[in-house]
């Protein structure tokens, strides 16, 4: 008999009972039995521990004292999980019998192949997410052009991501200073860096609600998404080009980011057309995020340095080949 890798299904939870009602019944369901459930609850005041405990008792429970967002819980997870692999899954998913399957399939073919993302599909079948890309000012763009097979992306999306467990923790898991927001796009990214490959595997299917989570604290996923964006070009560019790169970014997207504040109050709405961010995956953040980012940037040079310092003493890849292979481009893929 052959051997199956082992797989830990890692789940974060905050106050989402209606969503886990659906994501865990249809992993009842899969095809796939090697596996164990893990689920992370940010303190929630629902039901949601409950209705596990009741319906699903095989589950593995960790309850935290309060809301530690998406990344530290995540690694926690992974510090009391048994498998050869991590498949993190958003809470507000469904996933298709055969999903994990697929992914295992891809996995086992290639070593080098560190981080898998499903293909997300939205409850009407429409694409939510094949995959993020990064441009050449750290950017970060979703795609939603479904491929006939399996390829490379910049970065998987968290809400369906396999993960080689000995790669996770060569990578330090997910950087818990991100709170929530592009800690994602940061693992994929640095797992380039370090000669791993991310890819998206189109036959692995997941429905995906997005954003239910989050939705709540829309205030706090801007900030985050703004700091986070700001550290990652920092720490994940080689120096100088990483200061260049802030520069421009500052330069062509902060001030217009300010000047779209400003349209606002005066004319009551903006000037550039909503088309131009459908793909940016980032909140657009006014003027008081932008400023409280750059303040937080300031008051943690240590840890950026200290990123910095790591990411950069393990780099296989330079940017310049990770523009040559599509993994950091200006063009939507």
């Amino acid at each position: 008999m052959v051997d199956i890798p082992f797989i830990s299904i890692i789940i974060v939870n905050y106050n989402g009972k209606s969503h886990l009602e659906k994501c865990l019944k249809s992993l009842a369901e899969i095809n796939y039995h090697n596996i164990e459930i893990i689920l992370v609850d940010n303190n929630s005041s629902d039901s949601s521990l409950e209705y596990v405990k009741d319906n699903y008792p095989n589950t593995i429970i960790l309850k935290l004292d309060k809301n530690y967002g998406f990344a530290k819980p995540n690694n926690m997870a992974t510090k009391i999980a048994k498998g050869e692999y991590f498949l993190f899954l958003n809470n507000d998913t469904e996933v298709t019998p055969n999903f994990i399957n697929e992914l295992l399939t891809v996995s086992e073919a290639d070593q080098s192949i560190a981080v898998l993302q499903s293909l997300l599909l939205k409850p009407n079948c429409e694409v939510d997410s094949s995959g993020d890309f990064i441009d050449k000012l750290g950017i970060v763009y979703n795609s939603k052009k479904i491929p006939d097979n399996v390829r490379p992306i910049s970065s998987a999306r968290g809400a369906s991501m396999l993960v080689r467990r000995d790669a996770f923790e060569k990578l330090d898991g997910f950087d818990e200073k991100f709170f929530v927001s592009f800690e994602d796009v940061d693992l994929g990214w640095r797992a380039w860096i370090l000669g791993y490959k991310v890819v998206l595997v189109p036959q692995s299917i997941v429905y995906h609600i997005g954003g239910q989570t989050i939705k709540t604290i829309k205030h706090d996923i801007a900030f985050h998404g703004f700091k986070n964006q700001i550290s990652m070009k920092i720490t994940n560019f080689e120096f100088p080009s990483s200061w260049y790169v802030l520069l421009v970014f500052f330069l062509k997207y902060g001030f217009r980011e300010v000047k779209i504040w400003f349209d606002y109050k005066l004319y009551g709405s903006t000037k550039i057309s909503s088309t131009e961010y459908e793909n940016n995956i980032a909140q657009n953040p006014n003027i008081s995020i932008i400023l409280k980012s750059i303040f937080w940037i300031i008051k943690n040079p240590q840890y950026l340095l200290t990123k910095y310092r790591k990411v950069n003493s393990q780099r296989v890849l330079k940017t310049r080949e990770l523009i040559k292979l599509n993994i950091i481009s200006n063009k939507l893929q």
